[in-house]
């Protein structure tokens, strides 16, 4: 089959705009966010603070599930609507289009924005501000000219990063996309597995990561500088209530679009399963149910294993090699496979599996999830043996010359929070990960991620709610109990 250069083209512009637009919508809800949460006391902006880990541990194949819930043809906002006008058609047709996938995208990923902002806003001094304000200066004008310069670096980091989480979202691009675009992950996917055009495949997936290589790159040199920039972590700003008529209309209208676009959605799939009759027996009698959870449970402790030991070595390197962390190289290499998408990496091991004629399996799967989220592993771990001084490396290296008695005795006990933490937060990417089960397809063998998207694919909603809640709250208990000994929020 013959793809035109205009074909990859649109592709490749539909991806680049469709991420933009969904970062323009985290950035515009994700800075308002921030400055409740950074500046204001009350219960408002504690709220908003807690939202900042649903991303982190809340799949996108739920979030998918989630909006179609709520704002499908037949979904709980349509018949709300078409109950109380007297409709004859559902009203809420926006789901399935280009304006779906952003709003999807957008309010998914605005407490990424949110978190990042919040904790430098936090930790600003404010004495030029201060000083701006004695001089004349209203409070617009001191944060266009003061606050928005100091998080300019912050805002461009998470800006960033929600931008190639966009571009190299699946699930919900698979669902939501419109017959006239689509992007260049979903193209991959089709091309890999349903034409089985290898061709076009290995075109489409070069490009997307040669894009992501040069978006990482930015990334790596706006984070070095965002680092430089970040204030006094130990000086925390005085919050004050919410009094003026302004921030009460700003937050009810904040409130009301999260509420409407990222609450409602997310609690639809818990309530559908609740609220419906033998949902859960129903799933539980189903044959491949529990050992899809058996599989969850095994893919997701191996990856996770796997992911703490080698962002452990990774961080030691870097350690010895660099202590005064100069290198921009080794600052890149944990960068690099956020440029490659777990599409794209499947369809490779797909590509050298049917060469070596070996079928795809559990440890295959287990493989590609660890080069997917060891850098995950490694941040976690990297910012724990960052608090070590360096005048204890020399005293290890006096008391034992040898070198696997000093990671046992000092290393791995001074980040022994950094690694539970680790092992915790790679353990909910695995287990909510269903695109990698997709796309290399193992025999016999479905995670629980990918048993509710099949489920939801043949329309068992109650079924795929129940088993979707079951898969959040394994993620979520798992991701907070490794928050908690983290101590930290750091992404």
């Amino acid at each position: 089959m013959e793809h035109s250069a205009l074909q990859i083209f649109k592709a490749l512009s539909f991806t680049v705009w469709q991420a933009f637009l969904s970062m323009l919508i985290a950035l515009c809800i994700g800075l308002c966010a921030s400055y409740y949460a950074a500046k204001k006391k009350s219960l408002f902006a504690r709220f908003l603070s807690s939202l900042s880990a649903v991303p982190l541990c809340v799949p996108p194949l739920l979030v998918a599930l989630g909006f179609v819930l709520f704002y499908g043809m037949n979904g709980t906002a349509n018949r709300f609507l078409v109950s109380v006008f007297s409709l004859k058609e559902s009203p809420l047709s926006f789901l399935y289009s280009f304006t779906g996938i952003i709003i999807a995208h957008g309010f998914y990923n605005f407490p990424l924005v949110m978190r990042t902002c919040a904790d430098v806003w936090e930790s600003l001094p404010e004495e030029e501000e201060q000083a701006a304000a004695l001089l004349g200066a209203s409070k617009w004008r001191v944060f266009r000219t003061i606050t928005l310069y100091q998080l300019s670096s912050s805002i461009a980091s998470s800006c960033i990063l929600v931008f190639l989480y966009c571009f190299f979202s699946f699930i919900i691009v698979l669902l939501f996309g419109s017959v006239g675009g689509t992007t260049i992950e979903v193209e991959v996917y089709r091309a890999a597995r349903i034409t089985m055009d290898y061709r076009y495949a290995g075109i489409l997936a070069v490009i997307e990561t040669l894009t992501a290589l040069l978006i990482v790159y930015v990334y790596s040199i706006v984070e070095g500088k965002g680092k430089k920039s970040t204030g006094n972590k130990l000086i925390n700003r005085l919050k004050t209530p919410i009094t003026t008529i302004s921030e009460k209309i700003i937050a009810i209208v904040l409130f009301s679009l999260i509420f409407l676009f990222f609450l409602s959605p997310f609690f639809s799939i818990p309530l559908k399963a609740l609220f419906t009759q033998s949902s859960f027996s129903s799933l539980f009698s189903r044959k491949g149910f529990y050992s899809s959870l058996y599989t969850t449970v095994i893919t997701a402790s191996s990856s996770a294993f796997l992911s703490v030991l080698i962002g452990f070595t990774f961080a030691l390197v870097c350690r010895f090699l660099d202590p005064y962390k100069k290198s921009r190289i080794l600052r890149i290499i944990p960068l690099i496979p956020i440029a490659v998408s777990s599409i794209v990496l499947g369809f490779i091991l797909i590509m050298i599996l049917n060469k070596l004629h070996i079928r795809s399996n559990t440890a295959v799967l287990v493989f590609a999830q660890t080069l997917l989220i060891w850098p995950f592993a490694y941040r976690q771990i990297v910012s724990h043996m960052d608090r070590i001084p360096l005048c204890i490396d020399e005293a290890s290296s006096i008391l034992s010359p040898r070198f696997f008695p000093r990671i046992t005795k000092v290393y791995i006990p001074l980040c022994n929070r950094g690694l539970v933490s680790a092992f915790a937060f790679c353990f909910a990417i695995s287990a909510g990960d269903a695109s990698l089960p997709l796309v290399l397809a193992v025999p016999r063998s479905e995670t629980l991620a990918l048993f509710t998207y099949r489920l939801a694919g043949s329309y068992r909603f109650a079924e795929a709610c129940a088993c979707g809640t079951i898969l959040m709250i394994i993620s979520m208990i798992v991701f907070f109990m490794g928050d908690t000994l983290n101590g930290t929020r750091d992404r």
